[in-house]
């Protein structure tokens, strides 16, 4: 029997010949500055560019490259890495954050470039992969989460947009982010800041302390620690977002019917027993005091709120935070450098996820609707669970911790006395998410309830329906925090991901001369391993907790890879860099997938000043974890059973068929032979940099995606099954085979007879997408003796098609133009006007956001052709800072985001609370800071 070396044991044995993606870093690794020395003092500098292997005097390259510092972070108005991520123009897509109350990533956030999949963006640090979030976007994907990158530890982050895989492997296919940290401190700088909103909420503090020195011996050390704390922001902070009297339609701001007993007229309609205004009294003192005696036309009277989810919800988490810092260099000779770096960071957060509720026990027929054998009538009982009843704001939320780690290291210089360098080092990335929430128990609750009022089960009727004769009085009375607590379990989830690499660089930037210059070179090996790990507890997957399903999912994968690239000075103006790699995934118990990729860049100068780009470039995606790993789960869902209605309704239309739609369940799971996501995309731009305080870059980008991972479609698979039982396709073809295996109902002579039970649908690949847009970026710096130097910048991204295929044979998508399929912004621009004179600075940026459709456009296939669809106007929004610098040794900046406190564009149509689209906007408000940065020692 072969027995299997750990990872970590068969990376050191496998040194000599493996490797991975390169550091992307914005300095000089010491086998770039051992080739440096050896060349002519006069010649340009050389640094690693993000997108590049090879060390190169230019900055701007065949490929377009957005770069932010974290001191411009700052001055515009950002408290953090994600939000100035999120505010890019090239982010149009809409995405899930805390403001999406029991989603299932309320406690991370990503980002969409270009419109697609967050899944399609390679997040780095340093050029090194993150690990993921472990917990799945929709509960389907993974992502990389940015909420807990320190902004402190950041020296500038590069974006790239368009396909990578040629450098970077998988997942490079909307574009690369390239967090590079700082490396490089003389002294101890400390930084403190303070700040809140106008609106109430979110009070936060951050303090941190950064330091380094590089001493004479060749050791460089920098280190650092940030700690934050943050206070959430509840939704009745926000009125009226979180309050049903925030509803446009003034005819249906129905309060939430937290305390309701109803009843099934003979026709089946829902009406409400009058509970009386004294059983309303009794319970008011829940939520805050808002509970009422209500009315709603056509039902009845009940006890209910308008303020329920303004409690039950939080917009942003209450948030404690530390990451820690260290970077290590040793220059032990011209040819010898060994570093290490290490980022931690530690975070636990509490957030609200909106409402738990209880419903009376309805056996077999679902909650809510039992028989009263006292009336003679199907009803039911509702019992909402407020904050006061739980014991305070806090209880009833998810508390979270996160821990992540990211470190790489390794020994890297000059081979000899050769133009060669090299780099080996082993890089690896952490993400463990625990959680923690009280949820009723299903039987504990039923119980509780039945001696509460509801009294014991007395049978079972003919139709399903449970037996009861409550005594209704007792239904009206507020729980105490101890009762709460007596049918509560606590729902808890422990998931890790991590990704781990060997790596392995050669690096020659004079391979050899041609008349136009130096030809360089580069070359990476790889092996690493990634894993996830997402268990569900027992208790959760056997049904045990009220109304809650779970899923889980566990596996681990193998990769290994080669690049290179070539970088040839044709012309004295034209260079060539060609680029190519190889990746092998393997999943372990079965599966994977390999692909070539490589990338064509022309850089062509006519003058110094001016740059003519293009490049054309393959790109994959290795699928992702949960879809390849993923247990079984399952929902219930509507769908249409064409073949009951053929044979038990063959006279009636298809709409009006009993059986359309009918309630079914579904289940899924993980797909081990998924094979890559693959891509293709072109680019061409220009960049005019007339003076060192000028610059003008215009690019367009296409990227086009095939084999994109869907779930199958269960309403093809039942047309499908029609066309094979009544012989209009061969029973026994692959695609019957395939449909009949995804469905299950009863047979011909069951009770039911042909009643549809279920209908599967696993991932496969079998979309497409193509995204084309143009990206412009300009910047300007006005000297002035007088008054100072003023700064002018602006960043423009416009997408000019998106379009999708979900399934081979559907109709092409324009998801600009169809507000059904997508909500995306077709535009964001952002300016910056700064000011610096003296000790003073002033910085104002505005971004404005594009047209988006209404809520009533979305509704319906229609799209803007539904009666009262359309759009929402523009949004822009203002940030500013004003700083002041006490000589070296300090200095003060008072930061404000959403200067003119702007809501998100008001929509008339949209009457589901929250009343505004959360994956576009936001309704934080005016967000301030202030920040004292004090520099001790060093210069």
């Amino acid at each position: 029997m072969t027995k299997r070396l750990p990872l970590a044991t068969a990376i050191f044995i496998a040194l000599a010949a493996i490797t991975q993606t390169p550091p992307a870093r914005a300095q000089n690794s010491a086998a770039a500055d051992s080739a440096t020395d050896k060349k002519d003092s006069n010649q340009l500098e050389t640094v690693v560019v993000t997108g590049s292997l090879i060390p190169q005097a230019q900055i701007e390259t065949a490929s377009p490259v957005l770069t932010i510092t974290a001191a411009q972070m700052k001055r515009e108005g950002f408290g953090n890495v994600y939000d100035a991520l999120r505010a890019l123009p090239l982010a149009t897509g809409s995405v899930q954050d805390g403001q999406f109350q029991g989603g299932f990533t309320q406690g991370a956030g990503t980002l969409s470039l270009l419109g697609l999949d967050p899944a399609f963006t390679l997040t780095l640090i340093d050029g090194h992969p993150l690990a993921d979030y472990p917990l799945l976007y929709n509960g389907q994907s993974n992502f990389v989460d940015l909420t807990n990158i320190p902004m402190g530890m950041v020296d500038h982050i590069d974006v790239l947009p368009g396909n990578q895989s040629s450098i970077y492997g998988s997942a490079a296919i909307a574009g690369v982010i390239n967090i590079v940290l700082k490396q490089k401190v003389e002294g101890v700088e400390l930084n403190y800041r303070v700040g809140g909103f106008d609106r109430g909420g979110g009070a936060s503090q951050r303090l941190e302390l950064l330091g380094g020195h590089s001493f004479d011996n060749g050791i460089n050390l920098t280190g650092g620690l940030q700690l934050g704390n943050q206070n959430p922001v509840w939704g009745f902070q926000r009125p009226p977002f979180f309050s049903t009297t925030g509803n446009p339609n003034t005819a249906t701001r129905f309060a939430t019917r937290t305390m309701l007993y109803s009843y099934l007229t003979p026709s089946g309609a829902t009406r409400y027993v009058d509970p009386g205004a004294s059983n309303c009294n009794a319970v008011a003192g829940n939520y805050n005091g808002t509970t009422q005696y209500k009315f709603r036309t056509g039902r009845g009277y009940y006890c209910g709120t308008t303020e329920e989810a303004a409690y039950d919800s939080t917009l942003t988490s209450a948030d404690r935070s530390a990451a820690a810092y260290l970077h290590f260099t040793d220059r032990l000779s011209d040819n010898v450098e060994l570093y290490a770096t290490l980022l931690y960071n530690a975070d636990s957060s509490r957030y609200g996820d909106g409402a738990k509720v209880w419903q009376s026990n309805g056996g077999n027929v679902g909650p809510g609707n039992f028989f009263n054998s006292a009336t003679g009538r199907v009803e039911g009982f509702q019992h909402y669970f407020s904050p006061e009843e739980a014991g305070g704001l806090d209880v009833q939320g998810v508390f979270e911790l996160k821990r992540a780690y990211n470190f790489y290291g390794g020994a890297r210089g000059a081979i000899g006395s050769s133009n060669w360098t090299y780099d080996a080092y082993y890089d690896r990335s952490e993400y463990f998410d625990k959680t923690k929430e009280l949820w009723p128990l299903q039987d504990k609750v039923d119980a509780f309830f039945e001696q509460q009022f509801l009294g014991p089960k007395l049978g079972t009727t003919d139709g399903g329906y449970p037996i009861y004769e409550p005594d209704a009085s007792k239904f009206y009375q507020m729980l105490t925090p101890a009762q709460y607590r007596s049918f509560q379990g606590m729902i808890a989830s422990k998931s890790k991901t991590s990704t781990e690499h060997l790596n392995l660089q050669v690096t020659n930037t004079e391979l050899f001369t041609l008349p136009a210059g130096s030809v360089g070179i580069a070359g990476i090996a790889q092996i690493g391993q990634q894993k996830w790990s997402n268990p569900a507890q027992p208790e959760l997957l056997a049904g045990e907790f009220y109304g809650r399903s779970g899923t889980s999912g566990a596996g681990t994968r193998n990769v290994w890879s080669l690049a290179g690239e070539l970088r040839v000075p044709v012309l004295s103006t034209l260079t060539a860099d060609v680029s190519a790699r190889y990746d092998d995934y393997s999943n372990e118990g079965g599966g994977g997938d390999s692909k070539p990729t490589w990338k064509l860049g022309l850089e062509y100068r006519p003058l110094e000043t001016l740059l003519f780009r293009g490049s054309y470039a393959t790109a994959f995606r290795a699928p992702d974890m949960g879809y390849t790993f993923a247990g079984l789960s399952g929902s219930f869902t509507q769908l249409t059973d064409y073949y009951r209605c053929h044979v038990q309704e063959p006279d009636v239309p298809i709409e009006d068929c009993d059986y359309n739609p009918t309630a079914v369940f579904s289940q899924h799971h993980g797909n081990r032979d998924l094979k890559f996501i693959t891509a293709r995309s072109f680019g061409y731009g220009v960049v005019w940099s007339p003076t060192a305080d000028a610059n003008v870059k215009v690019d367009y980008y296409d990227v086009k995606i095939k084999n994109e991972v869907q779930r199958e479609d269960r309403d093809l698979f039942l047309r499908q099954e029609l066309e094979c039982r009544t012989g209009v396709l061969d029973i026994n073809s692959p695609t019957c085979v395939k449909a009949l295996s995804r469905i299950v109902r009863n047979p011909a002579n069951a009770p039911v007879p042909l009643q549809l039970l279920e209908v599967d649908n696993d991932p496969v690949n079998i979309a497409s997408e193509r995204v084309a847009g143009l990206v412009f970026s300009g910047n300007y710096r006005l000297r002035t003796d007088r008054f100072g130097d003023f700064l002018f910048g602006a960043n423009y991204n416009v997408t000019m098609k998106h379009t999708a295929i979900p399934q081979p044979g559907d109709a092409e998508i324009d998801l600009l133009h169809d507000p059904f399929n997508s909500t995306e912004f077709k535009s964001i621009f952002s300016g910056t006007l700064g000011w610096q004179r003296d000790a003073w600075s002033v910085t104002l940026r505005g971004t404005r956001y594009g047209k988006t459709p209404n809520y009533r456009s979305t509704l319906a296939a229609a799209g803007y052709a539904t009666p009262g669809a359309g759009t929402l106007p523009a949004w822009t929004l203002y940030n500013g800072s004003v700083g002041y610098s006490f000589g070296d040794m300090a200095s003060l900046t008072f930061i404000v985001n959403n200067i003119f406190d702007k809501n998100p564009p008001n929509d008339p149509t949209n009457t589901v609370l929250p009343y505004y689209n959360f994956g576009n906007y936001n309704v934080y408000g005016r967000q301030y800071w202030l920040e004292l940065d004090v520099h001790f020692g060093g210069k």
